[in-house]
């Protein structure tokens, strides 16, 4: 009895999983023919945290949200041309992913800011999560980006985003 539990159970979230992925397949579809313009729209409260693929560690040694142009921000990540709009749709991204982020924007829903850690050995940010809302953003030309970064591994952020601005 257990088994078709089981085996029940297991149908019914692999159709689920399945007309999940076919609503993003029609999704991309639609969006590659023919992208609507949408303004980004970012929750920048410290709920928004949580939406987040930020390790437990990070979050119990704190988090600040800060905010500053996009040019800033362009200047002071890593790479930024692998972001650039023109890459919108391109193999580097999961286009399910940009699909879901211009589709939530359309519908006037909030996304949680970007999170940046320190690169190594320069004075930069490196995009940990938010890669395809940054990458939406910028095509779309947001003036401003919310980012979030480790409280206390926050130093570099005035060296590599000057107009960068905690809120």
């Amino acid at each position: 009895m257990n088994t078709e539990l089981d085996i029940n159970k297991f149908l019914e979230e692999r159709g689920r999983a399945m007309r999940k992925s076919r609503l993003t397949d029609e999704l991309i579809s639609t969006y590659k023919k023919s992208t609507p313009n949408v303004t980004p729209i970012w929750d920048s409260t410290p709920h928004s945290i949580q939406f987040n693929d930020i390790s437990d560690e990070i979050l119990k040694a704190g988090i600040d949200i800060y905010t500053a142009s996009h040019s800033d921000v362009w200047c002071g990540i890593y790479q930024p041309k692998i972001y650039d709009k023109g890459t919108l749709w391109q193999d580097i991204h999961d286009s399910g992913k940009i699909a879901r982020v211009i589709e939530a924007w359309e519908n006037k829903k909030a996304l949680s800011p970007l999170f940046f850690v320190k690169h190594g050995s320069k004075d930069m940010a490196l995009v940990a999560d938010g890669k395809h809302r940054l990458t939406v953003a910028r095509h779309m030309g947001c003036d401003y980006i919310p980012f979030m970064v480790q409280t206390d591994k926050s130093d570099w952020v005035s060296r590599a985003i000057p107009s960068a601005r905690k809120i």
